[in-house]
């Protein structure tokens, strides 16, 4: 059996024994002393498995188009400026401009910038490329399926019936119209 200093206990589980975690205390910006985000309900639509795997990109730029995904919506192009997308992404301005230059450079997104009367530059405008992101909605899911089941149809429905007092009256309206009626 291991000592408990030897166990991982997550800094929850050291709150709820009475004890501290003191490998953290002398880092300031840990991640595992960062606040849980609220969850709202908010979702992001299906991405792409390429997009994910990509290598070249760092996984923080994976993160930041993720979120524009959700952003975006139904494929609007997103107004915001760096300092808002550094404060989603708990990051600073600069790291926010080295992800967008690498996914502007891997082909994910364009950008422009939003200026003012004066020609002030006063935020971005970030244009995702979805057929690179996202699963598109009409994609076929593709399966290798078996041997299908013979489709069982009820044959005692009066649908299918032949009711023959319909049938006379169809006959004498396509008469009377000047139709063949078919016979069957």
């Amino acid at each position: 059996m291991k000592h408990i200093s030897q166990m991982y206990l997550n800094p929850f589980q050291l709150k709820e024994l009475g004890l501290s975690d003191t490998r953290f205390d002398d880092v300031p910006n840990s991640r595992n002393r960062a606040v849980e985000p609220y969850d709202n309900g908010a979702f992001i639509r299906p991405l792409k498995q390429s997009f994910i795997k990509n290598k070249r990109i760092m996984h923080s730029t994976a993160r930041l188009i993720a979120l524009l995904s959700g952003w975006s919506g139904y494929g609007q192009p997103i107004e915001t400026t760096q300092g808002i997308l550094a404060k989603h992404m708990s990051m600073s301005v600069r790291q926010i401009q080295r992800m967008i230059n690498d996914a502007i450079r891997e082909g994910y997104l364009r950008m422009a910038y939003t200026k003012n009367r004066i020609g002030m530059i006063t935020g971005i405008k970030l244009y995702l490329r979805f057929q690179k992101i996202r699963k598109p909605k009409n994609e076929e899911i593709r399966r290798n399926l078996g041997t299908t089941m013979a489709s069982y149809t009820n044959g005692n429905n009066s649908f299918y019936k032949k009711d023959n007092e319909v049938d006379e009256r169809l006959r004498s309206l396509a008469s009377s119209m000047g139709v063949v009626y078919p016979s069957g």
